[in-house]
């Protein structure tokens, strides 16, 4: 898989909506914006876990990123939870990379100090 990465395949986000049982339309533009959910981030860590294409960890990953930094503006999250994703989100090498690319080097994030913690050493 190549380290640039601009977003996650229509596949692997229907893929994903049906893993989570998320409320998708088939319309959003921002999928991982507009379906993020502070709520679901421990189901999305667990998910972490599940047989997924790289495709599909990569929206995964997305989604979750988005939703803790959802939760950290909403004050909505323990701290716990970002050492947990911080562990989950390194364990693929490859969505790693993508996700510095999408986040950090395209300046993708809303927090860039929340998405440093989790995806830089």
């Amino acid at each position: 898989m190549a380290h640039e990465f601009y977003g996650a395949t229509i596949e692997a986000q229907q893929s994903i909506n049906r893993l989570l049982s998320l409320p998708a339309t088939g319309r959003e533009q921002d999928w991982e914006l507009e379906l993020a959910d502070p709520s679901r981030i421990e189901a999305m860590l667990d998910a972490i876990t599940t047989k997924l294409s790289d495709n599909e960890k990569c929206a995964l990953a997305l989604i979750t990123i988005a939703s803790i930094e959802e939760a950290v503006a909403a004050d909505q999250f323990d701290a716990g939870i970002i050492e947990r994703a911080r562990m989950a989100l390194r364990k693929d090498k490859d969505v790693h990379e993508a996700m510095k690319f999408y986040w950090i080097k395209q300046g993708r994030a809303t927090d860039e100090e929340v998405v440093r913690k989790l995806l830089l050493d």
